[in-house]
């Protein structure tokens, strides 16, 4: 559903591994834009980077995790492709910066869900609202913490996208495009009142 709404252009799709491959491998076969693998996971013995405790552990997990291939980089408009973008401190401080390092040209970022505006209530990853991303954009943008993001939610908002614009200058990127709510739906394949949208919605 992204890339039938999406007109950038670029040299290839790629994912981050591995949780963005999937998303990455259909947005390539829908947008006709080749797949590449720029990101090598070399270390699949390693959790999830985004899950322990201490933000000084979670980037060096995400640190070992991933090894840039400088030939598939150079040179190279990409759309990268992840699950989700929780802080964004991982994205901006080591893939980005990988990518930026070797030499890409332009980057784009493709999340396969909308902005995530709350934390999960069944797991330990995220553990306040005040640490999400886009969280952290609402308070620099209004000067103060947020309770109620509504404003925010709407996409056709100036609010929501100046959201997304202070995201993408924080992740030092050419461009973000988020999932919709509504597509994100339609992708899932099943009603919304079977789905868990509280990290989006609240509720």
């Amino acid at each position: 559903y992204l890339a039938k709404r999406d007109n950038v252009a670029a040299d290839f799709v790629a994912g981050v591994p591995d949780s963005g491959v999937g998303h990455a491998i259909g947005y390539a076969m829908e947008s006709g834009i080749p797949y590449r693998r720029p990101l090598v996971k070399y270390t699949p013995g390693y959790g999830r980077s985004y899950t322990p405790p201490t933000q000084e552990i979670r980037d060096l997990i995400a640190t070992m995790k991933l090894s840039a291939v400088r030939e598939v980089i150079n040179g190279n408009r990409m759309i990268i492709c992840d699950d989700s973008i929780v802080r964004g401190t991982q994205l901006k401080n080591l893939t980005v910066k990988k990518l930026w390092d070797n030499g890409a040209k332009e980057i784009h970022i493709r999340p396969a869900c909308p902005p995530l505006m709350f934390p999960c209530i069944y797991a330990s990853s995220t553990r306040t609202t005040a640490e999400l991303a886009c969280r952290k954009a609402m308070r620099a943008l209004e000067g103060k913490d947020i309770e109620d993001p509504s404003d925010y939610l709407d996409t056709g908002s100036s609010k929501h996208e100046n959201m997304i614009d202070w995201i993408r200058r924080d992740l030092n990127v050419t461009s973000l495009k988020y999932m919709t709510i509504e597509d994100m739906i339609a992708a899932i394949g099943l009603p919304e009142g079977q789905l868990c949208l509280h990290c989006w919605l609240g509720k």
